[in-house]
């Protein structure tokens, strides 16, 4: 921070310079110049002073990738690691080249929507991919809401369609002709696949599954865990504990 002086047109001027740096860490330069007394030089500069000291305090609107990387800290606290690790492949994909060094707070609604009808196009993606991202991205703002960054998320109002699937599951018979099929041929799978069909268990929970979970004098089950490999053994996906029976077949 300095007042210089210097000579133009033979006549003595007086110049201010500071420099310092904003609240992003961000060097600031300040100059002006043709100032003719001495007096005005130092009132100007006491303003460049205070200007600059306003920046350096002045709230810090964080751009995409800073929010991002603290938000992705957060849900580690609360999210499965499949979880996050779905999201962060998901955003690395869509939405991180297009956001990047954006402000939080200027991203728009129409932002959102480039991503979900013009970035995700039809020869790369589906509807569900549509629908899955946005709900990333409402996810992600909400949270950004909810730590005072903005004060609206710009994806809150859009909706993605997706058709209705036909859910297809075995008849009785035909389980009983899978399961008939399995046995005759001694299928190293067959005590899985019958415990399945019987018990309606997802596979991670019948991996899960331990001698000390069965009980015989009841004839119940108790599915209290699952396992996956990227999150190892964890509760059920409810989160709760339920009880199974176990038929006259199935014992």
């Amino acid at each position: 921070m300095a007042i210089r002086t210097y000579i133009e047109n033979e006549k003595k001027f007086y110049e201010v310079y500071i420099n310092g740096f904003n609240s992003r860490g961000t060097r600031i330069q300040r100059k002006r110049r043709g100032i003719e007394t001495l007096r005005k030089a130092e009132l100007i500069e006491f303003e460049l002073k205070r200007e600059l000291a306003i920046l350096k305090e002045q709230k810090v609107n964080p751009r995409w990738e800073e929010w991002l990387e603290e938000c992705f800290n957060q849900m580690k606290l609360v999210y499965r690691p499949s979880t996050l690790y779905s999201y962060e492949k998901t955003v690395n994909k869509w939405i991180n080249k297009n956001w990047q060094g954006r402000e939080l707070k200027d991203i728009t609604k129409m932002d959102v929507h480039r991503i979900i009808y013009e970035v995700i196009t039809d020869d790369v993606g589906t509807q569900f991919t549509r629908k899955y991202v946005l709900k990333i991205i409402k996810r992600i703002f909400q949270m950004a809401m909810d730590n005072g960054y903005i004060d609206r998320n710009p994806a809150q109002g859009l909706m993605v369609k997706v058709p209705e699937t036909e859910k297809k599951v075995l008849t009785n018979s035909e389980a009983e002709i899978f399961l008939a099929a399995a046995r005759d041929t001694d299928h190293r799978f067959y005590p899985v696949w019958l415990l399945a069909l019987f018990t309606g268990c997802r596979s991670g929970e019948l991996f899960a599954l331990k001698w000390t979970d069965v009980d015989f004098e009841s004839r119940t089950i108790s599915i209290n865990k699952a396992w996956n490999s990227k999150n190892g053994f964890t509760p059920t996906k409810n989160q709760k504990t339920r009880a199974v029976p176990i038929s006259e077949d199935l014992l």
